[in-house]
């Protein structure tokens, strides 16, 4: 940020010398009604800018910065792996850090690296324990499902290779079932045949006077067994024969959808080892978090700046993803102040601004228009619109809600020299200054005159920088 200084003193233009003390030099003047008192100021010819614009009043804001820490939740990184083994998590959520002591207080100024506070190293081995034994939990997990994918997917490569197999022999096999079933009907058949003819024998010869009537009987009998046996085979085959089928056909589905079938078992044996090797990674990220956020039981300051507020006191247990302290933040102050309708058309974003606050005097700020609100606040005969200008600079010893001042210039004077316009003594068209020399003495010296702001006036000729010039004003008694 750029910063001047600018002194403004005030007081009204005379043309009278008066020999000075300490500075400040009287001459009275009396008459029978009142007395006149001359005060004489001194100021000091400066160099630096002259600027003209819209000035409004406002207040500051100063963003702030939220310090978190990443403890590695030790109750969540192991929940699901050991769920999966069948192992309880109760003893994970008992684990806690306990603040032992806090370095810094609320108004204090800390920069990076600055401890801010201790955690008992009681409660900080027991939880880096328990960390630890979350990450072996989750490596026994992913080991278990390891073994269990594997054994799926021998599973599934032997159902895979039997439904080729099977599909390869589907139609000798049915070919071989029906040709099995024909047969025992063939076989059956001749076994009727031939009964038949015994018996048709055995009528003969009984008819031409021979006694075979017992052998008659018993063929008769067989015959009869063997006829019931032929329509049993018959049955068999067309029962025999439509399971076959439906066999070849559900060798040869699952033949020709092996790949698929094999592709169905396969598709999420793995499922399980890429969630224990989720957990596995979840928990070495905690345990790492952890080492790393407070390894030797100190939280450090992650930013510089003013605390604003602390998140624990000794005592508390720290918790994960908690705001441990918030800082000031610096590198973004900022002030908002409303703007009439009539001037609104004068400022952009982009734009640079000069801030000056109420609480130090000469001190100029530079700025920029950060943001301007499109929506009008209206009062009862104003409407105006509020625009955020940022500091762009150092803003050491600036605090929340300061007051100040925000120009928005619309014209400007660089790197001249200038005087209070209270010192100039106009006498016609031309312009002088007393001005006081080394020795004391008082000369009235002419001056071109420049642009003005309306408080200090450019000097183009006549003085040098650093030269001292007087303010004079009269005070009647």
């Amino acid at each position: 940020m750029k910063m001047s200084k600018k002194k403004i003193i005030i007081g009204s233009s005379v043309a009278v010398a008066a020999v000075l003390v300490g500075g400040i030099a009287t001459t009275a003047y009396t008459s029978a009604k009142d007395t006149t008192e001359v005060i004489t100021k001194e100021t000091t010819v400066e160099r630096g800018n002259l600027t003209v614009g819209v000035t409004e009043s406002g207040s500051v804001t100063i963003g702030s910065l939220e310090q978190e820490v990443d403890l590695g939740d030790s109750s969540s990184s192991s929940s699901s792996t050991a769920t999966m083994m069948g192992a309880s998590t109760t003893s994970s959520s008992s684990s806690s850090l306990e603040v032992e002591e806090v370095y810094v207080s609320v108004g204090q100024v800390v920069n990076v690296g600055d401890p801010i506070l201790k955690i008992s190293d009681e409660s900080l081995a027991e939880y880096r324990e328990t960390l630890e034994e979350a990450v072996e939990t989750a490596q026994a997990a992913l080991d278990s499902a390891n073994v269990t994918a594997k054994s799926e997917q021998l599973d599934a490569t032997y159902n895979y290779n039997t439904n080729i197999a099977e599909g390869n022999v589907a139609q000798a096999e049915y070919d071989a079932t029906v040709a099995s079933l024909q047969a025992a009907i063939d076989s059956a058949q001749a076994a009727v045949d031939e009964s038949a003819e015994k018996i048709a024998t055995y009528n003969a010869l009984i008819s031409s006077g021979e006694d075979y009537s017992a052998a008659l009987a018993e063929e008769q009998a067989n015959y009869n067994s063997l006829v019931a046996k032929l329509s049993s085979a018959q049955s068999a085959y067309s029962t025999g024969v439509v399971s076959a089928q439906e066999k070849y056909d559900e060798a040869m589905l699952n033949y020709n959808n092996a790949s698929s079938i094999y592709s169905v078992e396969t598709n999420d044996i793995y499922d399980d080892v890429e969630d224990a090797e989720d957990d596995l990674e979840d928990a070495k990220e905690a345990l790492l978090d952890f080492n790393e956020a407070i390894g030797d039981g100190i939280i450090y300051a992650e930013y510089a700046g003013t605390v604003a507020s602390l998140g624990f006191s000794e005592g508390d247990e720290l918790t994960s993803d908690s705001t441990v302290i918030t800082l000031q933040d610096t590198s973004d102050v900022s002030l908002t102040v409303s703007v009439a309708q009539e001037d609104i058309t004068a400022v952009n974003i982009g734009d640079t601004v000069n801030i000056e606050l109420t609480a130090y005097d000469d001190v100029i700020y530079e700025g920029v228009v950060s943001s301007m609100d499109t929506s009008s606040s209206s009062g009862s005969s104003t409407v105006s619109y509020d625009v955020t200008v940022s500091f762009t600079g150092d803003t050491t010893g600036i605090y929340s809600g300061m007051t100040g001042n925000v120009t928005f210039v619309t014209a400007e004077v660089d790197d001249i020299l200038y005087v209070s316009n209270k010192a100039i003594i106009n006498e016609g068209t031309v312009y002088y200054v007393d001005k006081q020399n080394t020795d004391g003495t008082v000369e009235r010296v002419e001056v071109e005159t420049g642009f003005s702001d309306g408080v200090n006036c450019e000097i183009k000729s006549g003085l040098d920088e650093g030269d001292t010039v007087l303010i004079e004003s009269q005070v009647s008694d």
